[in-house]
């Protein structure tokens, strides 16, 4: 009778040591424990030496994963380069250039997420839908005159996105968006337009004349991109590189620098900056 005893609490205890979960920390320890009840944020176990209390509470954020008795496995440390974890969120977007119409231009754009760490983005501007840039000359008989470029044409740009994986996190629950984060953008930049330009080559005295501008850069910009209840975003940006236009540097020509409205520089430095705040909204 006692070997039967004996036996049957050697297979008790067997199962008992078998049926415990194993919860794998990032630190590298393996708690074995009952696990009692899984929340949002954190987990409440016993350990197995105590399976009579206290309840212990950890933070999912700082697990691996759980090893349950029934074979079960849960994890909770993923990569976040893998596409599964922003299931379900939006992808595209069109996007306003905010800050064009005050420098002359209305830009708008499209954007692709392609990946959580690549995208590009593709936009079109129409130069002259926006404010009418000019400045005040001073003619030989002491009066004032308004003097405006009156441009009309069009730009587009193209650059492809490398984006540093989303770090906004709560507590082990995902709080960010594909579409969000830093990033660097290598864009081209190509455009025509024709404006009126001052030239004084006549007896200094100012002429105003109608030029046509071919312009384009390669520019690599830098930004960062926030989304708003998966619907909104704001991107910020700025960037510089090389430039270039058809325009010879001409002292007689008031304008020494070389505003293409997306692109800006001094003439004949082949030097280009950009800068923009846009705003957009997320689309299927």
């Amino acid at each position: 009778m006692k070997k039967i005893f004996l036996i049957i609490t050697v297979i008790f205890f067997a199962f008992h040591v078998s049926a415990q979960d194993k919860i794998y920390k990032k630190k590298g320890n393996v708690i074995e424990a009952k696990v009692i009840e899984i929340g949002t944020d954190e987990i409440k176990y016993y350990l197995t030496s105590s399976p009579d209390g206290p309840v212990y509470v950890v933070d999912k954020s700082s697990l691996i994963r759980i090893e349950f008795s029934d074979g079960r496995v849960e994890k909770y440390h993923v990569s976040y380069k893998d596409p599964e974890v922003y299931e379900g969120q939006l992808t595209k977007a069109i996007k306003l250039n905010f800050l064009s119409p005050l420098l002359g231009y209305t830009q708008i754009g499209y954007e692709k997420s392609v990946s959580p760490l690549k995208g590009y983005e593709v936009s079109l501007g129409i130069i002259g839908a926006g404010k009418n840039l000019g400045i005040d000359y001073y003619w030989v008989n002491g009066q004032n005159k308004p003097y405006r470029r009156n441009a009309f044409g069009f730009f587009a740009d193209y650059g492809y996105k490398f984006k540093k994986l989303p770090t906004f996190f709560n507590r082990g629950v995902r709080m960010t968006h594909v579409m969000q984060g830093n990033y660097v953008k290598p864009t081209i930049t190509a455009g025509y337009y024709t404006d009126h330009a001052l030239n004084f080559k006549n007896n200094n005295e100012p002429n105003i004349e109608k030029r046509n501008n071919l312009f384009g850069a390669i520019t690599l910009n830098f930004g960062k991109q926030w989304v708003f209840g998966e619907k909104f975003l704001i991107d910020g940006f700025w960037g510089f590189g090389y430039a270039f236009d058809n325009q010879k540097v001409n002292e007689n020509y008031f304008d020494d620098m070389r505003n293409h409205f997306a692109i800006q520089g001094a003439a004949g430095s082949g030097f280009g900056m950009t800068f923009g705040l846009k705003v957009g909204l997320l689309i299927k």
